[in-house]
């Protein structure tokens, strides 16, 4: 054999060799290429170098993206430290003294102590009621049972004039079906002997040391007005059966804006 059929022989089985070796370990058609793995990538080994369109990108470096499930998971508890966060900015809210204080000091000068020409304190009710007409007597019953109310509020106040002397006042609110019933109640309780409806010390059985009774307060002094449909009346006796009509009409018409407390 010559040196040239040796060199022929050599290069023979070399392509035999590396031929063999592109077709087992990469396809020959663009298809399969791109469905290759997703780890493949050029290797400092392969016999040829793929065209770089046919690698997947190279992943972000500190390794591929999250799981679904581990992501999810993060995400509820980035939501449930949210929510706490902002619960315990209501509580914390809700507990300042300043806020607690607050409304707990405007329920009570509400509900029992009223300032103006005089200082009214409530001592007993409200006492609330549908039948205003079983509350009341003489000519106001007859009336209210002709035109029944829709409710019935009363309460008793207690003020202090100069001098020292305490007065009791009652205040009762009538809420009508309507406005003219309102006015025709209220003209009717301002006449003489026409009847009115109780205070709380007749219905409530308000007992106290020097309690005026209810007669008293009846005959003591009187006041009366109308907004819409409702008819607020106020009586005022002293304590001790002192008889200033001046001073209790005085008191009585100031106590007239205690309707609806």
């Amino acid at each position: 054999m010559t040196d040239r059929d040796v060199a022929i022989r050599i290069v023979s089985e070399s392509v035999t060799r590396y031929g063999a070796g592109v077709s087992e370990s990469y396809p020959q058609d663009q298809a399969t290429w791109r469905a290759a793995p997703t780890t493949a990538g050029p290797s400092d080994t392969s016999p040829f170098q793929l065209p770089p369109e046919f690698y997947d990108p190279p992943q972000p470096s500190g390794g591929g993206s999250m799981p679904p499930e581990k992501r999810n998971k993060l995400l509820l508890q980035g939501l449930g430290l949210v929510g706490v966060a902002v619960l315990s900015g209501l509580i914390f809210w809700a507990v300042q003294p300043s806020h607690v204080a607050g409304v707990a000091s405007a329920a009570s000068a509400q509900n029992n102590t009223v300032a103006g020409k005089y200082t009214f304190t409530r001592v007993a009710g409200p006492a609330t009621d549908a039948n205003c007409a079983t509350h009341a007597f003489g000519k106001t019953q007859t009336f209210l049972q002709q035109h029944p109310c829709q409710q019935l509020v009363r309460s008793l106040y207690s003020t202090t004039v100069s001098g020292g002397t305490t007065a009791v006042v009652s205040v009762v609110d009538v809420k009508m079906g309507n406005g003219a019933d309102a006015e025709q109640l209220r003209q009717l309780t301002n006449g003489d002997q026409t009847g009115n409806l109780n205070d709380l010390v007749k219905d409530g059985g308000v007992t106290a040391a020097n309690l005026p009774t209810t007669a008293q307060i009846q005959d003591g002094g009187y006041a009366s007005t109308t907004n819409g449909s409702v008819t607020t009346i106020t009586l005022t006796a002293f304590v001790d059966g002192h008889q200033d009509k001046p001073a209790l009409k005085d008191i009585s018409t100031d106590a007239l804006r205690l309707a609806g407390k």
